[in-house]
């Protein structure tokens, strides 16, 4: 029809995105888009050894490129990993960042293609401008409704033994905290999250987990205030991490890795956004939804808060959206229809 045939063309893609976790996760879109209508590509993908683990369940990635993150810094390391990248012969990097040292491995590895990733600024959703770059290879790829992400069964089976005698539905909160000064917009006070997790608990029963990571769990020692609940911050891997989110059901979160973890595990995810919006940062899933502020500068996509006054943490976006509202929104999503039909028969 006059359109090149470039499925000739790209027969090894490298795809490299270092960080962070929910940026690993949405970039999942362009393999998952390509292999759908070109099995037989092969596909490498780079990032960071503590996100690594995510992707090892993944049958559509050939390898995983490993970058330690002590060194990531290093551009003798980084020098070193892209002359062994120029082995494999690729016709194509999918480059995600303008970093230095993203760069220093595009040109390293010698591919004929270097695709960067799209320009969308907030026009979109981030999976969407992920895809856009997928796009840039291939003419006639189709955006999936969601980004499929899978756990080991071992790691799964031995978390589900862990919480077995925990009383269901089971709800996870991940609160976020540990980057405070430089996330702001970002992060709910933990006075909403007790309330919340209360109110949860009154509604529909069951037990809250509270997730997060090793740097959040003494401040995440405060939410213990709620009833049924349980304190996994710091006490789990990454792969246990979204084990623990695929038994959810529901999972409550701020604008963090762990949101589009559980919305690529296909969990019923809620996000709490503030700054960032979500129609470009939410989760992209059928079964995620989320809760917007009621101020109309956000989303301003800024990570700090002009409004915000000194000595405060808590922007005033983000906390213009109440626990009742949280309530409100599970209920109308139907998210845990049968046990809140059971819990008002009693």
């Amino acid at each position: 029809m006059g359109l090149h045939n470039k499925e000739l063309d790209y027969k090894k893609i490298l795809i490299i995105r270092l960080g962070a976790i929910g940026d690993v996760v949405n970039s999942l879109v362009i393999h998952q888009a390509i292999k759908k209508k070109h099995p037989d590509v092969e596909i490498h993908y780079m990032t960071l050894d503590y996100i690594a683990p995510l992707l090892k369940n993944d049958k559509d990635i050939s390898k995983i490129w490993i970058i330690e993150n002590a060194k990531k810094k290093n551009l003798l390391y980084i020098l070193k990993t892209g002359l062994k990248l120029r082995k494999e012969r690729f016709d194509a990097v999918i480059s995600l960042s303008n970093s230095i040292r993203n760069v220093l491995m595009n040109f390293c590895a010698g591919a004929r293609k270097i695709q960067k990733r799209a320009r969308t600024g907030n026009k979109m959703h981030a999976v969407e401008a992920f895809f856009n770059s997928a796009e840039g290879l291939f003419n006639d790829l189709d955006l999936p409704k969601k980004v499929n992400l899978s756990v080991d069964i071992a790691v799964q089976e031995r978390i589900s033994e862990k919480i077995k005698n925990y009383p269901k539905p089971y709800f996870i909160i991940n609160p976020g905290g540990s980057h405070d000064n430089e996330r702001q917009g970002r992060i709910w006070s933990p006075e909403n999250w007790i309330k919340t997790g209360n109110k949860l608990i009154e509604k529909y029963g069951g037990t809250v987990f509270i997730a997060g990571s090793k740097s959040e769990k003494e401040t995440h020692k405060e939410l213990l205030a709620i009833k049924n609940s349980v304190l996994f911050s710091g006490e789990l891997s990454i792969e246990e991490s979204a084990a623990l989110y695929s038994l959810a059901d529901v999972l409550i979160s701020i604008d963090s890795g762990p949101l589009h973890i559980a919305a690529a595990l296909g969990v019923k995810t809620l996000a709490i956004m503030g700054s960032t919006g979500g129609i470009y940062c939410g989760p992209y899933s059928p079964n995620g939804t989320y809760i917007s502020p009621i101020l109309k500068c956000a989303p301003c996509g800024q990570t700090k808060c002009p409004k915000l006054e000194e000595g405060k943490i808590y922007a005033p976006c983000i906390m213009t959206i109440t626990p009742d509202m949280v309530i409100k929104k599970i209920s109308e999503m139907n998210f845990l229809k049968k046990q809140e039909t059971n819990n008002s028969g009693k």
